[in-house]
């Protein structure tokens, strides 16, 4: 009678932690494959960001070299004076990656000018069309040249690849990625043709990219041991990657560029091929407007399931490259599955002896997992405020951990620890979508004189001093303002909206800080004080706009209002 009493109770609890465990699987896989998805498409995002902010200055490198009106005369040396002028300043604009630029004409002749540090440069020169090129170093944008030597081949600009492709084009080119085989790194050259007085042709400026710092910030990309990701051209050879090389020696040990159609790590073979299958042949008709997301699964020649996330890379000078994130489906689930495992054992096991620990067992479990997955579907929905937190120290709360650091990753400036432009834009447009019309204020932050700290005392000195403006700023913000570094040497700050005359003293207190003395610089000589100065721009919703585009211009226009005379934002 008892066994008759006991079984069915037994069974009912079976089938209830049965029910449970299914439940939360489903519930979990639910939540953590869309956000997987989710962070997969971000990742994409941010790779194809680097890769337009890597090689954006070059299109300003060849306007500043021949700025658009000013005519180029047949014989470089009847403008010599002012091209060593122009190339100077082209190649101090963005001096990693474009620190070379030159000009070839029809006559033969060739002007180039290679930035060797912050005042010196090389000068190449090629004046007749027979002759070899000169080199030459000099200091300083008027320094006398000294001559060096003579270069030993005979260079003639018109047989290069970058000016047959630039001579009958209107627009910017870029050209094929190639292999620099004197620093064994990926380079692509971007070009322009160059009108006389007449408009007619008389040449092609251009600047080399290299694309070494690319393939750096994506193999530096924290996606896991058996995650990829990769930047590669539409014909499959590779530029960066995780994983893999992008660099191979062929048969006869000559330095070579790797595919991803025929890598041999299945990963980043299968994630390639799946996307150029979802792409086929399309080229890019809307130039950068054409940055579109793809999402695939698929299966490698070991039979894992792959998920896929990539997006265009595309400009208005003809880019076309994809960036690509591909992680197995089985690292993204296996510790959720063995969590459940253990849950489901442990509690089948003890089920006759001790219910109720095995039930407070579960539990905790689930109340984790509960808090994990809401945490995620907030992530899901775009705060970047959520916290994923526990105190578990098994697979669960490794998995908890690992989401917290993908997420940080996603929203986080990883120099100064302060908000990113992602975290800028989600914020934002909660802000805006607020049916109680909260009104808030918006400052947009631009420092002064960080350039000339940056040349004179290095850039290492730049980004301490960049540290410590962040965490001055950001102590002096209440606990639901937001701080956010846009990158390089701006800020934009998030606040609650005060009145007119406390928001004058708010930016008043911020530009105090600013320039407070630094104190984190090292080398200076003795004695010697660094201080910054800043812009402050601020617009206020609703007032000065009602979405965060149109908030960001106003602060940004507020804030050239705020320049100094003379100074360049």
């Amino acid at each position: 009678m008892r066994v008759s009493l006991v079984l069915p109770f037994v069974l009912l609890i079976i089938l209830v932690a049965v029910t449970l465990g299914a439940t939360f699987y489903w519930s979990a896989s639910r939540n953590i494959g869309q956000f997987s998805d989710q962070y997969m498409r971000a990742m994409a995002a941010r790779i194809s960001q680097a890769v337009h902010f890597h090689v954006h200055g070059s299109s300003s490198v060849l306007d500043s070299a021949f700025p658009e009106g000013v005519p180029v005369a047949e014989d470089i040396a009847a403008d010599l004076n002012a091209l060593r002028t122009r190339f100077w300043v082209a190649t101090s604009m963005f001096t990693n990656p474009n620190d070379y630029v030159y000009y070839g004409n029809e006559a033969g002749q060739s002007i180039a000018l290679k930035r060797l540090g912050v005042d010196e440069v090389e000068l190449r020169l090629k004046l007749k069309e027979a002759l070899h090129r000169r080199y030459y170093h000099y200091r300083g944008i008027h320094g006398m040249p000294r001559y060096t030597g003579d270069e030993t081949g005979l260079f003639d600009p018109r047989e290069r690849v970058w000016y047959a492709m630039a001579r009958d084009t209107p627009d910017q080119i870029w050209t094929t990625v190639y292999i620099d085989f004197t620093s064994k790194d990926l380079v692509v050259t971007r070009a322009r043709r160059v009108l006389g007085a007449d408009q007619r042709f008389q040449g092609v400026v251009a600047t080399d990219v290299s694309l070494r710092e690319i393939n750096r910030f994506v193999s530096s990309l924290d996606i896991g041991d058996q995650g990829r990701a990769f930047v590669v051209e539409r014909d499959g050879k590779l530029i960066a990657a995780t994983g893999t090389a992008n660099l191979g020696m062929s048969i006869d040990g000559k330095l070579m560029r790797v595919s991803a159609a025929y890598n041999d790590d299945p990963v980043t073979k299968a994630a390639y091929q799946s996307i150029h299958e979802l792409i086929g042949d399309a080229k890019a008709e809307t130039r950068r407007d054409d940055d579109r997301e793809y999402l695939a699964t698929v299966h490698d020649a070991e039979g894992r399931t792959i998920t896929v996330a990539a997006r265009r890379i595309v400009d208005d000078a003809g880019m076309d490259w994809l960036a690509v994130v591909a992680i197995p489906r089985e690292a993204i689930f296996m510790g959720l599955r063995r969590q459940i495992g253990i849950a489901l054992g442990i509690g089948l096991l003890a089920v006759l002896l001790a219910i109720l620990v095995g039930l407070r067992i579960f539990g905790r479990i689930a109340n984790d997992a509960v808090g994990l997955s809401r945490a995620v579907d907030k992530v899901r929905a775009g705060d970047p405020s959520v916290a994923i937190t526990t105190r578990r120290r098994d697979e669960l709360g490794d998995l908890a951990r690992n989401f917290q650091a993908m997420h940080a990753d996603l929203f986080t400036d990883r120099l100064t620890g302060v908000a990113n432009r992602m975290a800028l834009d989600h914020r934002l447009q909660r802000l805006t979508a607020d049916p109680d019309d909260t009104p808030f204020a918006v400052l947009f932050i631009d420092l002064n004189d960080f350039k000339p700290l940056n040349d004179r005392y290095g850039h290492d000195n730049g980004d301490r001093a960049l540290v410590e403006v962040a965490q001055r700023l950001r102590a002096a913000l209440r606990i639901d303002d937001l701080l956010v570094r846009l990158g390089g040497d701006e800020f934009v700050v998030v606040a609650a909206k005060p009145s007119s005359g406390t928001l004058t003293a708010f930016k008043a207190k911020l530009q105090a800080l600013i320039e407070i003395p630094l104190e984190t610089l090292k080398g200076l000589p003795a004695d010697e004080i660094v201080r910054l100065g800043a812009a402050i721009g601020s617009a206020c919703w609703p007032a000065d706009g009602r979405d965060p585009e149109t908030l960001l211009k106003r602060a940004d226009s507020d804030m050239y209002a705020n320049k100094p005379s003379g100074r360049r934002c």
